[in-house]
């Protein structure tokens, strides 16, 4: 990898350091959120797998306005130095205007010095080497390891190999910390503590991709037309849209439906939709939720709403049903019955995937303001997918198309869709979804009768890592001058706590652990 140009002199150069997952959301959520913002954006360096991104912005504000909403990206540095060794490093960091560095190492500023590794565990008189090392730079005040107001992080890269952590580490970085992401939020409204929840609700890390992808803001109009038990609009309304939706299925809206908490036996009074909103204070940004068929709206077709987020049913957990009967109403006086019964329950019918989009699709077009976006997922089987299986709309333009591995033979891709301009008379929806995905529910459990052979085909074909292969290609060029450590031999060390670090390991969580006083 060759070395990045000199800094613009009217630009900052930043660190993104990612979390381990959902590998390709990371870039369109960073893409989505500076659009959002209008915040100029210069790729320096974006590798597809390795959990980091160098990037250019104007000032730290633009920095901190970014962090506001990402939930893929941990931490954000500015960048003082790298390399892809220790001398290269240094020789980076000496390079780095002084103008830069020094208010924030002047005598009235207190410091720190944290050594964070990617799947290498350090001892600490390694870290403390590391750390001695930096004594070049004009340190002036006073060491805080608690409170202090600036903290340098030197963070060094192992690869993505957990059975073969190379001698040394692939990238270096120096970097004084910024400002964190939004990773809080995973756990703040985490599906286990959350008050009601069905089979299929929206885990709540997606729920805040799904609203980045959408360009959420504060005021706008949200919309998922089938809304379950509301995962999706709760994370919407955390970044402020105004949340409503609807759904066919009477049971799911009122909380009626069998608990799928294995401890609980039935619904509490508790439970609701809104009941979510109220235990997250958002009450005041939830609208309503209402009993309707998708597939027949009756919604005046005017544009108001500035994005539609939903999770289609796919027939596995959810059935895909739409009111109707194949058999008609025995007479007029039949139908005058059904029609004005309070206790009448319309018939249901089996609701084709390819319309489920369809219905989306032509919604999104008349409802949508310009510039609005649709934000769905898509099942596919990865053999059979193409591009031509997207449904499309003219006025509706494709920004981005991201695939979550659910097995072997299936995934789901998460597609946003941009409305471009309002639709003339005759335009709809064109869905070329494929007899295979219309019938993705039997296909998904076919798969259960593969042979070993052609599972293990299959395998081959379409991995399931879903944090990708790695650093193999680096491996395989310096194999015969790289010498590589065994898990085995490094298992011991990898268990233990780290006291003068962190880890940022393959466990895809980072720990704050706080540096030893003495190592400092």
């Amino acid at each position: 990898m060759t070395a990045p140009g000199p800094l613009r002199q009217s630009a900052k150069r930043y660190l993104l350091w990612c979390a381990n997952e959902h590998i390709e959301f990371r870039i369109p959520e960073i893409k989505a959120i500076s659009s959002m913002f209008n915040i100029p954006l210069t790729w320096i360096d974006k590798p597809k797998e390795d959990p980091y991104l160098v990037v250019e912005m104007r000032n730290e504000g633009d920095a901190r306005r970014l962090m506001s909403r990402c939930m893929l990206v941990r931490s954000c540095f500015e960048l003082w130095g790298q390399g892809n060794t220790e001398e290269e490093l240094h020789s980076s960091i000496r390079s780095f205007p002084l103008d830069l560095m020094k208010p924030h190492l002047a005598p009235e500023k207190t410091f720190r010095v944290r050594v964070e590794s990617f799947n290498k565990t350090l001892k600490n008189a390694e870290k403390l080497k590391k750390i001695e090392s930096l004594s070049y730079l004009p340190f002036e005040g006073k060491v805080d390891l608690k409170h202090a107001t600036t903290c340098l992080h030197l963070v060094e890269y192992y690869g993505l190999h957990p059975n073969e952590i190379h001698r040394g580490p692939y990238k270096l970085f120096l970097g004084r910390w910024v400002v964190d992401g939004q990773r809080e939020l995973i756990s703040k409204f985490s599906l286990k503590n959350r008050t009601y929840i069905g089979s299929t609700s929206m885990d709540a890390q997606l729920s805040f991709i799904m609203a980045n992808f959408a360009q959420v803001q504060p005021g706008s109009t949200i919309v998922d037309p089938f809304v379950g038990t509301g995962s999706v609009l709760v994370a919407a309304a955390q970044f402020g849209g105004h949340a409503w939706g609807w759904d066919i299925d009477y049971l799911t809206l009122h909380a009626r439906t069998k608990p799928t908490r294995h401890s609980q036996k039935e619904r509490t009074a508790e439970e609701s939709i809104l009941s979510n909103f109220e235990q997250y204070g958002l009450k005041h940004k939830y609208l309503d939720v209402v009993v309707m068929d998708n597939a027949r709206p009756f919604w005046r077709e005017v544009p108001y709403v500035d994005a539609i987020i939903t999770d289609p049913p796919y027939g596995i957990r959810e059935a895909m049903e739409r009111v109707g009967s194949v058999k008609g109403p025995k007479n007029a006086e039949d139908t005058i019955k059904q029609q004005s019964s309070s206790h009448h329950f319309p018939s249901k019918m089996n609701y084709n995937l390819s319309d489920v989009y369809c219905d989306l699709i032509n919604f999104a077009a008349q409802h949508l303001v310009v510039g609005g976006r649709l934000v769905f997922w898509l099942p596919v089987f990865r053999e059979d997918y193409d591009e031509s299986h997207i449904p499309s709309h003219p006025c509706l333009r494709i920004v981005f198309n991201c695939e979550q591995v659910l097995t072997v033979h299936a995934s789901r891709r998460l597609i946003t869709l941009v409305k471009t301009r309002h639709p003339e008379e005759g335009e709809v929806a064109k869905c070329q979804v494929t007899d295979l995905n219309a019938k993705f529910r039997d296909k998904f459990f076919q798969t259960a009768s593969l042979t070993k052979e052609e599972r293990a085909s299959l395998k081959s074909m379409f991995p399931r890592d879903k944090r990708g292969q790695g650093l193999a290609y680096r491996l395989g060029e310096h194999k015969n001058k790289t010498k590589v450590i065994k898990m085995e031999a490094a298992s011991e060390c990898n268990t233990g706590n780290v006291t003068e670090g962190r880890n940022l390991g393959t466990a895809s969580t980072l720990r704050d652990e706080q540096i030893n006083e003495n190592n400092d």
